[in-house]
């Protein structure tokens, strides 16, 4: 116990070394999918501050009503908004990413140590796997925020398979492993599920007598991952199965890179490109054989998977040929080949721990061993911040270019806009630069293939919703919105009786209010709320009433996560005593 206080301890100063540069700095290059997240963050802290639960876009995200937060997991989130309230918006954040680095070694560490039992392996591997490059990439080069907490828990997620597949007690971490996946990120949740599928079925073709244990196990998980995320998957059964709502893209398999791309990018250990896998990922490849060919059959199926799948990152992998295939549409959530990095990075920092452990070991002199292990950890935070150099150049560089306040609608942020506490707000003037209109009702777009143009020569319908146009018997008007909570409100005047068209979004629950009473209403053409307006004046406000089972699904995974800890809580002093 007190060694593993001691590790934590260590952990604790090491994420603080990662991350107090930049809280100094003050500074965020707000690019990749940051503005997304940031309005996220943004919504969920307002709401939480009023003592609300978050289902639509009411003060972000152009205040369209979009069903974002039905949709896509925010419950990782809440961290960072509790964060938001004690700091400032730039310094909450770093705050947040230093912690998510802290957490990311703590589960790295603890899923080695049940795979090895050695201590100075997983103290490496949680580091290592931690500033792994692309991991960076998410967290703070270009604000991934989603894959970036997934991340964390994919080792948990492998150890419990491990587990699962050698009949061990600790079973249940599967479960836990791909519910902390879920609700940080749904394609990495689906992109571990298939990996799962996979190595099971490999598992049990190699070792038939197996296959009972093993799918006794597996339906376990099954039950257990329900139970814990209900109240995550309901919201797709009630809300989203057949609702005609656009998700982001599948099968499109873009941002494929040549292996000579990826090795270039790799070597110089970039973290501002999603093909980069670090120096420490090329060089394990190269000489991971040698290493693990005298060790047991597990070190080699973890080196083999990494090669494997940092091969399937690049053209070398035909991915395009599945396109409009079976096998295109299992595979085509995964969109960009390149989200397997996450994957490359887990399997083949665990041999690179190999390596650098078996390397420590074989010092006996406890004085040279202390030293090497100091001079790798040294090289280790100078590696990554070095991997940093063009972020520090992008903000050493942009100091004098601040994002200034947007006074036009649907107008999209510029990519790695400059923020600071003085300018934070002014994020949420301008539409998202990726996911903005994710969620969209389908008849929203008058282009689906150019899902993420929003202006009006290619989407009308969009770039209407986007600038706030109410349409008054056909004719269009921008009007301004008052919003608060899950709420938002147009007042407009009619000279008759017609059509109100209003461009906040109507989905399954979405309700309605004309001048104070509830009345019924028709989606339009362009998938908004349109009611039956009155001649005079017009208050019409909308909102959205989750489904009963929401509340039962909230319920029911908080009396799981709380019977599954006294469980575990009562194990642990059984094999105590």
């Amino acid at each position: 116990m007190e060694v593993n206080i001691l590790i934590m301890l260590f952990f604790g100063i090491f994420s603080f070394l990662l991350t107090f540069v930049f809280t100094k700095l003050g500074t965020i290059v707000l690019s990749g999918d940051g503005s997304f997240h940031f309005s996220r963050v943004e919504e969920l802290y307002d709401n939480f501050r009023n003592g609300k639960l978050t289902f639509i876009a009411s003060r972000t995200f152009s205040s369209a009503g979009v069903g974002t937060f039905l949709f896509y997991p925010s419950i990782l989130l809440y961290p960072w908004v509790i964060l938001r309230l004690i700091f400032s918006p730039v310094t909450s954040f770093y705050v947040w990413y230093g912690l998510m680095l802290f957490i990311t070694m703590c589960v790295a560490y603890y899923s080695m140590w049940l795979f090895d039992k050695d201590r100075v392996r997983a103290t490496i591997f949680g580091i290592l796997y931690t500033i792994f490059p692309y991991h960076i990439h998410l967290g703070i080069a270009h604000l991934v925020v989603g894959e970036f907490l997934a991340y964390t828990f994919i080792p948990l997620f492998f150890i419990g398979l491990y587990y699962c597949l050698v009949d061990r007690k600790k079973w249940y971490l599967l479960g836990i492993g791909w519910t902390l996946i879920l609700y940080s990120h749904i394609v990495s949740a689906y992109i571990t599920l298939l990996g799962a599928i996979a190595i099971s079925i490999i598992y049990m073709i190699i070792d038939t007598k197996s296959i009972k244990k093993v799918m006794i196990n597996l339906s376990k998980n099954i039950i257990l991952v329900t139970l814990l995320s209900s109240f995550v998957l309901i919201p797709f059964v009630t809300d989203f199965i057949g609702a005609g709502i656009k998700a982001p893209n599948g099968a499109i398999f873009g941002y494929l890179g040549s292996f000579q791309e990826i090795f270039l990018e790799s070597v110089k250990n970039a973290t501002d490109t999603n093909r980069s896998v670090g120096v420490f990922a090329i060089f394990t490849t190269i000489v991971g054989c040698y290493f693990v060919k005298k060790s047991r059959v597990e070190e080699k199926i973890a080196y083999g998977l990494g090669v494997f799948i940092l091969l399937c990152t690049s053209t070398i992998f035909p991915w395009r040929l599945f396109n409009n295939t079976i096998i295109g549409r299992v595979l085509g959530a995964i969109q960009f080949p390149y989200r397997l990095n996450t994957y490359v990075g887990f399997f083949l920092m665990v041999t690179f721990s190999l390596i650098l452990s078996k390397l420590i070991h074989s010092i006996s002199n406890r004085n040279a061993k202390v030293l090497l292990i100091s001079g790798i950890m040294i090289f280790l935070i100078a590696s990554y911040y070095g991997s940093l150099t063009d972020l520090f150049v992008k903000i050493h560089e942009s100091q004098g270019n601040l994002l200034g306040k947007n006074t036009k609608l649907a107008k999209i942020i510029p990519n790695e806009a400059i923020i600071k506490n003085s300018n934070y707000h002014n994020i949420f003037d301008y539409s998202i630069l990726y996911g903005e209109i994710d969620y969209y009702p389908s008849v929203s777009f008058n282009n689906l293939q150019e899902g993420n143009d929003i202006t009006a020569e290619v989407n009308p319908k969009i770039n209407s919703i986007l600038s706030h146009r109410v349409i008054i018997g056909g004719k269009e008007k921008v009007k301004i919105p008052k919003v608060a909570s899950n709420y938002i409100e147009y007042n407009v005047k009619a000279d008759k009786k017609e059509k109100i068209d209003i461009p906040v979004l109507a989905y399954k629950r979405t309700k309605v209010m004309l001048n104070g009473k509830n009345v019924g209403y028709t989606a339009s053409s362009r998938g908004t709320v349109m009611v039956d307006g009155e001649k005079g004046n017009n208050k019409i406000s909308v909102t959205y009433q989750p489904s009963k089972l929401l509340y039962v699904g909230i319920i029911v995974s908080f009396i799981t996560w709380i019977g599954l800890l006294i469980g575990l809580i009562f194990s642990k002093k059984r094999n105590v005593n």
